[in-house]
């Protein structure tokens, strides 16, 4: 079979490479072996590839954080599992066509329901779930403020806080993505600039605005943080700027800003199986539903993993990157 795979930390187009492998070992009696139907390449694959991330694996190392996969045999022991049923894997090393697994560390995921859209459920859409609703208690009617609204954490904030009746102010960092989401639910998009917090503040008629989710990091909060409500709560998820997150001296001291950061791992790993499978269950009945989208710029075979980090690497897209290893989903 055929995986990606990096034996050196660098550039992520420039160190990895698409080579043959042997095949996974027939499932044992507690375990499942799958058939990998797409995964997206999300920025954290790219950090792991470029020894950035939370934890540089050994290597050689299998990248990949999330995919879906179709079952195609299952162990004696495996019950709940059935051959043809899809599923998303909690692990990792997911740039592969095919894989064994632990049947506990996969989820089962509906029929009907494009896998492409279930390839991005394990990260994105969990993350803007998480964050919206365990750190600050909002109710309809209440303003979020986020940044990267059009990466694929903030598609899915958009359409999650509209379904709860939440309002969203967008900021984005160049010109062009505001058309799309507004049309996703977003209430106000913003483009960063000296005056943000005027702006937002004018925006939303002076409203509190409690809870910032921020992955650029730098100095774009101290933008925005004039316009948060004192003692509001800054959650940063990543530094697409390159930089450490950054408060005011006035934003620490006298508005009481609170900035901490949030990463789903340990989140997925403090939770019961049961509220993790509810957890996904819910959010894959919306994708079934439709109202969570997140949008994909294009697919690729696993031969072509050379040009598909490098778009996902790149700026300006639309939509994620996927790459189906098998070929075209049927």
């Amino acid at each position: 079979m055929k995986i990606a795979q990096f034996s050196a930390f660098g550039r992520p187009d420039a160190v990895v490479h698409c080579i043959e492998f042997a095949d996974p070992p027939a499932p044992e009696a507690d375990e499942v072996a799958l058939e990998v139907l797409a995964f997206p390449i999300n920025p954290a694959d790219l950090l792991t590839m470029e020894g950035l991330y939370a934890a540089r694996p050994p290597l050689p190392a299998i990248p990949g954080a999330e995919c879906v996969a179709r079952v195609r045999a299952v162990g004696g022991a495996v019950a709940d599992l059935r051959e043809g049923e899809l599923v998303v894997p909690l692990d990792r090393e997911n740039w592969v066509q095919r894989k064994v697994a632990k049947a506990s560390r996969v989820i089962k995921v509906p029929a009907g329901v494009d896998p492409l859209q279930l390839a991005m459920l394990k990260v994105n859409p969990p993350t803007a779930y998480l964050m919206m609703t365990r750190y600050v208690s909002l109710a309809a009617g209440d303003w979020i403020l986020q940044t990267a609204a059009n990466s694929g954490v903030g598609h899915c904030l958009i359409q999650l806080a509209k379904a709860e009746g939440l309002k969203t102010v967008n900021i984005v960092r160049r010109e062009g993505p505001a058309e799309e989401l507004m049309r996703l639910g977003a209430d106000v998009v913003l483009l960063d600039g000296p005056d943000l917090a005027q702006r937002i503040t004018a925006a939303t008629a002076g409203a509190p605005i409690r809870l910032a989710i921020d992955a650029v990091g730098g100095s774009q909060i101290v933008r925005f943080g004039d316009a948060l409500a004192d003692e509001a709560t800054v959650l940063n998820y990543g530094r697409l700027s390159g930089e450490n997150p950054q408060l005011s001296g006035h934003q620490c001291v006298f508005k009481r800003l609170v900035l901490t950061g949030f990463w789903l791992v340990p989140w997925l790993q403090k939770l019961s199986r049961q509220e993790v499978a509810a957890l996904y269950a819910g959010l894959a009945g919306r994708m079934a539903a439709g109202t969570l989208h997140i949008p994909v710029e294009r697919t690729f075979r696993l031969e072509e993993i050379k040009q598909a980090v490098a778009l996902a690497h790149a700026y300006r897209r639309g939509g994620k990157v996927l790459v189906t290893p098998n070929g075209p989903i049927h």
